[in-house]
């Protein structure tokens, strides 16, 4: 990352604290395989689940769903520690939205995955979410 781009992340993560950024778990698949065990589909699926901080949620604009925004470092940090493939943009996104969010105990699922970019670097993941 350009040193511009890390002073640029830095200012990011410092105003999504100053607005009440909080922590919350990133709920990753793993691959199972099937077994006499797993039958069919009775067990409780196997999730990664890894934190992530600083990530701000704010209800959007119809109010229907909330949206949970994020550094790019905290995203890639949390994929990385989870072993998830994050090499492009593209992977990033596919795995979120293979992915689920809890906050303050309640699941939610990712429905929607943007990267908002400024100064020429990635900075900001906008998720919507819903319950």
């Amino acid at each position: 990352m350009r040193p511009e781009a890390m002073g640029l992340e830095r200012a990011a993560e410092a105003m999504l604290r100053t607005l009440g950024a909080g922590r919350l778990s990133l709920l990753l698949p793993q691959p199972a395989t099937a077994s006499t065990q797993s039958g069919l589909g009775l067990s409780t699926p196997l999730v990664n689940e890894v934190e992530m901080e600083p990530v701000l949620l704010q209800a959007t604009v119809s109010g229907k769903s909330l949206l949970a925004i994020a550094t790019h470092c905290t995203v890639q940090k949390a994929l990385r520690s989870a072993g998830a493939n994050s090499n492009d943009d593209l992977a990033t996104k596919q795995t979120l939205e293979t992915a689920m969010l809890r906050a303050q105990g309640i699941d939610y699922r990712i429905t929607a995955v943007t990267m908002k970019r400024f100064g020429g670097a990635e900075l900001i993941y906008e998720l919507e979410i819903e319950e």
